[in-house]
């Protein structure tokens, strides 16, 4: 069934938005991250101008947040102090990368500088995470260990060692550690997140694990919490600014509260080694696909001036916003605009259009097949758990 959503002005099959939710809805309650990193070029290889697809998808993971959350909260993963604390720190650390991303903006560099610092976090996280869990899985086969989860970093003892008063003892991680360090962790996550502009839970949760020595599936549950609190608040900010498509993001939420369910309830079942394995995997591609997406700017750089300065000529509008927003709701006259363009513009708005798409189908598929992977193991660990309780309640009756 195809909608029309008249906010973003665009036409989409209900099934593409379900689809969408229920997959990073998965991913989002395994990881504790919101996946704004996969659902924003997702949506807007769907049609959605970008500032939409910031803006809906922020209202979905709000929502989707929710759920996760209470669920983790049940399982005991959430530890609530340690979440407070490193929200009041994070919003600090928001406005000043807020307030770089502006200076940059005033002198034009803002889009490649952003991009660069999103691959070298994307493909640093990944690789060392990837690293690590081939070293300790080769310990594992050697000495035949059974290791659940890599224990705590070296960083992460180093931080412990800092005496620096108040020190805070964090019951749920089982941690006792200086408030200057939580708060120093949270407010450089919350300046990367300002800065990348992302609600900041692929950058926070390896964070928590090897600055402040987490074990896994809390620094998923903690950083769950946190998305939780920053998505309602990105959500209300952008729906101020009419930037949020509210049937979009209600439809993906129906697919996004079951999502969640499943990827909350196979972190108990997966091992946090495990878990550190497949966020490595989806860091990494990531990486690749903001590199398509680096590209596609490219082109769009040799035609988007030209286009401007047509629309300011048409239109008489001069403030940039509106002029993007005119771009945005009058397709049709830009592609008859394009048209009339020398081949050279006509092939970059082209291969503009290509390379956004590769970027988009990137993820979506790569979020389509780290779910299905996610719900199996789910599927597995409950039968196997079942088989137990059948076979020790056998044992007992034997006795």
């Amino acid at each position: 069934m195809e909608i029309y959503l008249p906010i973003a002005g665009v036409e989409i099959m209900a099934w593409q938005l379900v689809l969408l939710g229920l997959t990073v809805g998965v991913i989002g309650g395994f990881f504790g991250v919101g996946g704004a990193f996969m659902v924003t070029p997702a949506l807007n290889v769907f049609g959605f101008p970008m500032a939409y697809a910031i803006g809906t998808d922020m209202a979905h993971i709000a929502g989707k947040s929710i759920v996760a959350t209470m669920k983790h909260r049940k399982l005991g993963n959430v530890d609530l102090r340690l979440g407070l604390i490193m929200v009041v720190f994070t919003a600090i650390g928001i406005e000043g990368g807020a307030t770089l991303i502006m200076y940059l903006e005033k002198i034009g560099r803002v889009g490649p500088i952003v991009r660069i610092t999103y691959m070298v976090l994307l493909f640093g996280l990944g690789t060392y995470m990837l690293q690590e869990y081939f070293k300790l899985n080769s310990v594992r086969k050697s000495q035949g260990k059974d290791i659940q989860d890599a224990g705590v970093s070296a960083l992460a003892k180093k931080m412990h060692n800092l005496q620096l008063w108040p020190m805070i003892h964090l019951k749920t991680s089982g941690l006792t550690v200086s408030l200057w360090v939580v708060g120093g962790v949270a407010m450089f996550t919350g300046f990367l997140a300002g800065f990348l502009g992302v609600g900041g839970g692929f950058i926070r949760m390896p964070s928590l694990i090897y600055l402040i020595g987490c074990p896994t599936t809390i620094a998923v549950g903690t950083d769950l919490f946190e998305v939780m609190i920053s998505g309602a608040y990105g959500a209300f900010s952008y729906a101020m600014k009419a930037r949020v498509e509210l049937i979009a993001a209600v439809v993906m939420l129906t697919g996004a509260a079951i999502g969640a369910q499943f990827g909350t309830t196979a972190t108990k079942y997966v091992k946090g080694l495990v878990i550190r394995l497949y966020f490595a995997v989806t860091m990494l591609l990531s990486g690749v696909s903001v590199i398509f997406k680096h590209i596609s700017s490219g082109y769009k750089s040799d035609y988007e001036p030209m286009l401007m300065k047509w629309v300011k000529a048409t239109t008489g509008l001069q403030d940039k916003i509106e002029i993007k927003d005119w771009i945005v709701m009058n397709k049709v006259a830009v592609k008859a605009w394009i048209a009339t363009q020398s081949a050279a513009m006509q092939s970059a708005y082209s291969l503009e259009k290509v390379w956004n798409s590769y970027s988009g189908y990137l993820m979506l598929g790569s979020a389509c097949a780290l779910s299905l992977i996610i719900v199996v193991q789910m599927v597995q660990g409950i039968i196997k758990e079942r088989k137990l309780v059948q076979q020790s309640r056998a044992i007992g009756q034997e006795v």
